[in-house]
């Protein structure tokens, strides 16, 4: 490293003592006292490793500064500048930014920050500093919402300028100076990290050595450096996940259940007597895996993967028939009780003719206590349920099938509880949420996944528009023409209530304001997560015989609902909503014949909204829209997936990195291939960040 890191690592030289250690808190380090560690705290910085594993987000290379004169519109830039003036500036509907001219020897620029106006009084002229930003045109060529870091007129300033500088993620009250300083201490005092990747995995990706590494992540000598530098963590990252994923399913092939399934026996014979229709393709696929499974020595543990009204349920169908056949009984456990007695209705249509007894249970079970009794006894074969599947009360007398549905919403812990409830049971996990290839990858890697990927014949894919206030009085008219010709409409508010903190639109007022005006005269009804279960279950069971025209609704439709008189989807304020929920909210519509609509209402604040609106209207394939919900929100905010601690990952990018877990997935593969067990001298740090994933794919 140059000669100022040199200097602060001599004067900081712990010759007279022993390194810190990496497990030890922040406050070890000189300078954090109980104040400033508090402050880390937000950050996520407890210890020592913490610390140093909190990597840049960027680098900026103030080796070589550019003049202002020299700036040109479209480049970044880094200057090192003076504050002449600033100002904040108060713009239209509540919008405000600060306006500030810089100077160097070559001339001035403007630098503006919206919707932050309060720099202009945190840059007071006569201050000096770095500022790195775009240069576009505001009013003329300017600096916009440019990072900046200004001077402190001490030594330090040294370790901040004519270098590559790194640019951390921070919290109010600690800033990049303070971060830096921190790092390069704990850099210089604390002990060289364990090697964690074996040498043959550093040498064919050419990484470098865990403590040269996590060195140049933080003070590189080149931007390449740096950026080679997270990427060796990153692999690291991911390579542990996928050795868990991967000894996860290893270790559940070497299993044997106690009993191998019939896949050919009376009731499964008798429901493909009953269907009325042929499967696709990728409904056959999934039938024959999950059927090759149940007829296994193993346990099956699979994931089924579809879109929305891709006939998920009619696979699992055939599932319980087989299990049927040998004596067992089936679990269905659903999110909510709406969903519960929708499987509850479609189960019974299809195995009622076949003897088979249906049963429904959830928290609002009238006659919870017989129901129950029947389960234990075995009379009950099929049992559909919420949580109330969970509740020690809840006993089974021969249960050999547990089937999720959606089943991301429910958390480990719970998946296997119902699991400890059979006889060794085959394990079904089903989701109409697509999920992009990375995360199949890395959060379900460990289970074996079946997709399908088309649709029933004779669904057509649903057009979705967006609606400008002055359409809406035309929408509403088009709602009273399909009403007229029979058909059903959903209209989905982000709200119950109206409040003061979120100016969206509510769904308890609306429905009162358009059922009396707009839309008066048509049978309309209202559904949210607040009515007494009864209630909630009469309006949908009044809304599938068809005597409702339009159901005002918040999300709790989103997933189950099956009407395919249902034609029109509306969803007020619909850039608020994620764009998977967007899209499961859409499949309520399309499961008949006619052409369906969704429409799109409310303007985007943001950028990202109205993107999210874009994306939908383009798109009817869930899986392009999952991909592009996970590039635009990450996986930590995926929908589901932060039990499974993706949120978690320091350096890893599932958006970015790519091509570093597929080589990890391979390496993992090779790794597991030679040592299984992974109890090997080199393999011993990897085995402990395996262990933390293998229990995300149970």
């Amino acid at each position: 490293m140059d000669e100022i890191v040199a200097n602060t690592k001599r004067a900081r030289s712990t010759a007279s003592g022993p390194r810190l250690s990496f497990a030890e808190p922040i406050t070890a380090l000189p300078g954090v006292a109980e104040k400033r560690a508090e402050l880390l705290h937000v950050l996520g910085l407890f210890t020592i490793r913490d610390l140093l594993y909190h990597f840049p987000r960027a680098y900026q290379d103030r080796r070589v500064l550019t003049r202002i004169t020299d700036i040109q519109e479209g480049n970044t830039v880094t200057i090192e500048a003076e504050v002449v003036k600033a100002r904040a500036i108060h713009l239209r509907r509540r919008l405000s930014m600060a306006d500030v001219t810089l100077r160097d020897a070559s001339g001035e620029i403007r630098a503006i920050w919206f919707g932050q106006d309060y720099l202009a009084r945190v840059l007071k002229p006569g201050s000096r500093g770095f500022f790195t930003g775009a240069a576009g045109a505001w009013k003329g060529l300017a600096l916009r919402n440019p990072d900046y870091e200004l001077h402190s007129g001490d030594e330090e300033d040294r370790m901040n300028s004519g270098r590559i500088v790194p640019v951390y993620r921070l919290t109010e009250g600690v800033s990049q100076r303070m971060l830096r300083r921190l790092v390069r201490t704990a850099l210089d005092l604390a002990e060289p990290p364990d090697e964690s990747l074996p040498h043959a995995q550093r040498e064919a990706h050419g990484f470098p050595g865990a403590h040269e590494a996590l060195r140049q992540a933080h003070f590189p000598d080149a931007i390449d450096s740096g950026e080679r530098a997270k990427s060796r963590f990153a692999y690291e990252e991911l390579l542990g996940i996928q050795l868990g994923v991967l000894a996860a399913r290893a270790k559940r092939h070497l299993e044997h259940k106690r009993h191998r399934h019939i896949v050919d026996g009376p009731h499964l014979r008798a429901l493909r007597a009953a269907l009325p229709f042929a499967l696709t393709q990728g409904q056959q696929r999934a039938v024959t895996d999950i059927l090759g499974d149940m007829a296994s020595h193993r346990p099956m543990v699979r994931l089924l993967q579809g879109d929305v009204g891709c006939g998920k349920t009619l696979v699992a169908l055939h599932a319980i028939a087989t299990a049927c056949d040998g004596g067992y009984q089936s679990a269905l456990m659903a999110p909510t009780e709406i969903l519960a007695e929708q499987h509850g209705i479609h189960l019974r249509e299809f195995l009622a003719p076949l003897g088979l007894e249906v049963a429904v249970l959830t928290g609002s079970t009238e006659n919870a206590k017989a129901v129950r009794a029947r389960i234990a006894s075995g009379a009950t074969t099929v049992i559909v349920g919420t949580h109330a599947l969970l509740q020690e009360a809840t006993a089974f007398h021969k249960l050999g099938l547990v089937i999720i549905d959606e089943q991301h919403r429910f958390g480990v812990v719970q998946r296997a509880a119902l699991h400890a409830k059979g006889l060794d049971p085959e394990l079904l996990h089903m989701t109409a949420t697509p999920i992009p290839r990375t995360l199949a990858i890395t959060v379900y890697g460990g289970m074996d996944l079946s997709i399908i990927d088309e649709l029933p014949p004779g669904r057509t894919p649903v057009k979705t528009r967006r609606i400008t206030p002055a359409k809406t009085p035309g929408l509403y008219d088009y709602l009273r023409r399909q009403a007229a010709a029979g058909y059903q409409t959903y209209y989905v508010c982000p709200l119950v209530e109206e409040s003061a903190a979120r100016q969206l639109t509510a769904v308890t007022t609306h429905f009162a304001e358009l059922s009396t005006g707009p839309l008066s005269g048509m049978r309309t009804a209202m559904i949210h997560g607040r009515l007494p279960s009864s209630e909630k279950g009469d309006v949908m069971h009044r809304f599938k015989r068809g005597e409702i025209d339009v159901l005002f609704s918040t999300t709790v439709i989103e997933v189950g609902i099956d009407c395919p008189n249902a034609t029109t989807m509306v969803i007020e304020d619909a850039a608020q909503f994620g764009l998977t929920q967007l899209h499961q909210l859409r499949g309520r519509v399309g499961r008949g014949p006619a052409q369906s609509y969704c429409f799109l209402l409310g303007k985007p604040v943001t950028a990202d909204g109205k993107r999210r609106l874009e994306i939908l209207c383009e798109s009817s394939s869930g899986f392009d829209i999952a991909e592009a919900d996970l590039e635009m929100r990450g996986p930590g905010e995926f929908q589901g997936l932060r039990q499974a601690g993706l949120s978690d990952l320091r350096v890893a990018d599932l958006v970015r990195d790519v091509r570093l877990l597929d080589a990890a997935r391979r390496d993992a593969q090779n790794i597991l291939a030679m040592d299984p067990t992974l109890t090997r001298t080199e393999h011993a740090l990897l085995a402990e960040a395996a262990r933390r994933f293998e229990a995300v794919n149970t």
